[in-house]
């Protein structure tokens, strides 16, 4: 096994830390491609991160600046600056069938996300969407009483707000 040179990733978490058989919150998907195509290290712990793309970067040009990709530095060698790994929408929809490329010199177009997995232990899914705008497949995500849901996950609550609005619709027809 290859030792990083800066190691990334969670020291003491195993992919069956995150198997949707313990929360409803975890991604099943995430799950598989942790377990078929994840990285560990010999003592423990997954070399695996989520990383962000910087605006104006080279990854920017490919994926748009902001998107997560799930992976590690190769770290092969003393400046080493090629990213094995997938974005992690394809991880969240294909499962193991998404594909890890190795994206050479890319690491300079990537930021960490910082405590991704200690929230994502915690939280499941709402660790990639904490403003809860995505629809996850899989496991309802909230309770409904009245006009408040409450997100089985992470148990954040959000008001209904009803927003009156007035549409006008134009057409032309032949006089």
């Amino acid at each position: 096994m290859t030792t990083l040179i800066n190691p990334v990733g969670h020291p003491t978490m195993v992919p069956k830390d995150i198997a949707p058989a313990n929360s409803a919150a975890f991604s099943p998907n995430l799950y598989r491609w942790m377990k078929a195509r994840g990285h560990a290290y010999k003592d423990g712990g997954v070399a695996e991160t989520v990383y962000r793309v910087l605006p104006n970067s080279r990854l920017a040009k490919e994926f748009g600046a902001g998107t997560l990709m799930i992976g590690c530095p190769y770290g092969q060698y003393e400046g080493d600056t090629d990213f094995s790994g997938s974005m992690l929408m394809a991880v969240l929809c294909n499962g193991s069938k998404a594909t890890r490329y190795c994206y050479v010199g890319a690491m300079h177009s990537l930021e960490v996300v910082d405590g991704f997995w200690d929230s994502y232990l915690k939280v499941g899914r709402c660790a990639i969407d904490p403003e809860h705008n995505e629809h996850f497949h899989g496991g309802e995500r909230y309770s409904v009483t009245g006009d408040v849901r409450t997100c089985l996950w992470c148990g954040e609550q959000h008001q209904k707000t009803i927003m009156p609005r007035t549409i006008f619709d134009e057409s032309w027809s032949t006089i």
